[in-house]
């Protein structure tokens, strides 16, 4: 149990900070005034995020790794996380062609 745990804790974190990462370069992006300067403040969190995530995961020297959490278990994680979300966006994908057909 403490292994599934790890691993689930792992890509929780893992999800989190792409997640943040990728909606703050959005939101700068498009967004005008104070929405800028908010996803240049979530830019900045899911890059923290992303840094903690890795030196747990692979051990640097930075923060003490986790015994239960590998980067064995963390590749199995991610790509079971990854093939949902291929298979969620091939779905989603179905449903746009379906919508949009004239």
């Amino acid at each position: 149990m403490p292994e599934a745990l790890a691993i689930f804790s792992g890509v929780l974190i893992l999800a989190f900070g792409l997640t943040i990462l990728l909606s703050g370069l959005f939101t700068s992006y498009f967004g005008a005034g104070k929405s800028r300067k908010l996803g240049l403040g979530l830019v900045i969190v899911g890059l923290l995020t992303l840094f903690a995530w890795t030196t747990i995961t692979f051990g640097i020297s930075v923060i003490t790794p986790v015994t239960a959490w590998n980067a064995d278990q963390m590749g199995i994680g991610v790509s079971a996380v990854l093939g949902g979300a291929i298979g969620g966006l091939i779905a989603l994908l179905l449903l746009f062609v379906s919508i949009m057909r004239p």
